[in-house]
């Protein structure tokens, strides 16, 4: 009897350990994971063709952005690819952020990328404003907007050109009934992004001011020079002006990018390491229990 409760305790402390350490782990490998697996394949051709095709179901509700809860993305693990219909792509260079654009805000648009809040959705004009979900992880969706400053690059991409905008307002706290930031301003050209606050109350507000339409082809011969120095030396990019020629050309090496790994090395290591030290409390604590 002895021995049976020794081992139903050494099961108790293996588990506890293993799984408590494995919740410590899971914090640092989150992020790849979810990334890896919402991610969704993005053809550039068919970014014209899924907005026309999109046009009569989409969804515009600016009430449906919210706060998620941590696990919401196992919902979306199997989104079949012919359900995902990407319009664009939004990059933001400064949080390593790179995200699908789909047509309206509904689900699961602003779970895997990020939704648009009208219609009416031209690249390079009016007051185009973007809604995603924000996530306690800052590189997934929007999580990390909170970390764009004044000055930030907010990059559009169709299939043939990439529309910069400049941060202009960052950081912002508004209502969620403050319906005016999607409205077109006159004389203006802003790209309008934001999310919910951690507490889902309120919303968070990023504002960019358009500042150039380039050609990717253009850049992509600038990448093919051997220093980023030499592309705006050879007059491929000197129509930039005061844009980050490196920046610009490190955002065409990320469209090359087409899927994210798997994140195996370090989930071997979370899941193999909170196991080890599970058997090493065990191992301490008989020998405790012995002497």
């Amino acid at each position: 009897m002895r021995s049976f409760l020794n081992f139903l305790v050494n099961i108790i402390i293996f588990l506890l350990i293993s799984v408590g350490s494995f919740l410590v782990a899971w914090r640092f490998i989150e992020e790849d994971v979810i990334l890896y697996f919402t991610q969704v394949p993005i053809v550039s051709a068919d970014f014209e063709l899924n907005l026309i095709e999109m046009e009569e179901t989409a969804e515009f509700d600016w009430d449906v952005v919210d706060s998620l809860d941590a696990t919401y993305w196992l919902n979306y693990i199997n989104i079949p690819d012919d359900d995902v219909h990407p319009i664009g792509e939004l990059l933001i260079p400064s949080i390593d952020a790179r995200l699908p654009i789909f047509h309206g805000v509904g689900e699961p648009n602003i779970t895997i990328g990020v939704g648009t809040m009208k219609p009416e959705f031209v690249m390079g004009e009016g007051n185009i404003t973007l809604a995603s979900h924000w996530d306690p992880n800052p590189g997934v969706r929007f999580g990390g907007l909170h970390l764009v400053e004044e000055g930030d690059y907010l990059i559009l991409r169709d299939s043939n050109f990439l529309y910069i905008y400049e941060t202009i307002i960052y950081d912002t706290i508004i209502t969620r009934y403050q319906f005016y930031i999607t409205e077109y301003v006159e004389g203006k050209i802003y790209l309008t992004l934001f999310t919910c606050t951690p507490d889902g109350v309120n919303r968070l507000m990023v504002r960019g001011e358009f500042v150039e339409k380039v050609a990717i082809e253009d850049l992509e011969a600038a990448v093919a020079a051997e220093e980023a120095a030499m592309a705006a030396e050879s007059g491929v990019l000197a129509d930039l002006g005061r844009l980050d020629v490196e920046i610009i050309i490190d955002v065409v090496e990320t469209l090359e990018e087409t899927e994210i790994p798997f994140p195996t090395t370090d989930v071997a290591l979370a899941v193999g390491g909170s196991l080890v030290l599970g058997l090493i409390v065990v191992r301490f604590s008989n020998r405790g229990r012995r002497d």
